[in-house]
């Protein structure tokens, strides 16, 4: 265990926010998986909630953001804006304005991509604990290879 949190820069993640921030990840892969795996009716099921469980994440990314500038007392309204721009965003991705798959998960990678960048700069300015930025890549990255695959499974018509 402890080759692997030094693997990935993890030892100084609190134990509670890295359980949770791995277990949070367990969706992008099981469903992925799924995409690849289960019979039709149930790809079709995986990929319905993968969408929506990806907006409900980086909703959830976009609030990390709104309570620490709260803590922070912060009077800015950049802080508040980033948090609500991943929400809004991805809302839109399920009101049925877009209806091709490839393009709905192309956005997606961006957003996530999107918002650890904004992680980056937040960690480095001090908004964010140092801990959170390994723990945050780490789940990135899977959570860019689970959509990337589905991306490949639509473009090659598993889907």
């Amino acid at each position: 265990m402890q080759k692997f949190l030094s693997i990935f820069n993890l030892h100084n993640t609190p134990l509670f926010p890295l359980l949770f921030g791995i277990g949070g990840a367990v969706p992008f892969i099981f469903l992925s998986l799924g995409i690849w795996t289960f019979t039709y009716e149930f790809k079709l099921i995986a990929l319905y909630n993968l969408i929506n469980y990806s907006v409900i994440i980086l909703s959830f990314i976009g609030a990390i953001h709104w309570g620490a500038a709260m803590v922070r007392n912060d009077k800015d309204y950049k802080p508040y804006l980033i948090s609500i721009m991943p929400a809004l965003s991805s809302w839109f991705l399920i009101i049925g304005f877009i209806v091709n798959y490839m393009v709905i998960f192309i956005i997606l990678i961006i957003l996530f991509l999107f918002m650890f960048f904004i992680d980056i700069q937040a960690v480095r300015e001090g908004k964010l604990p140092q801990w959170y930025l390994p723990m945050r890549k780490f789940v990135t990255i899977i959570v860019l290879l689970s959509l990337g695959s589905v991306s490949i499974a639509i473009n090659i018509k598993v889907i």
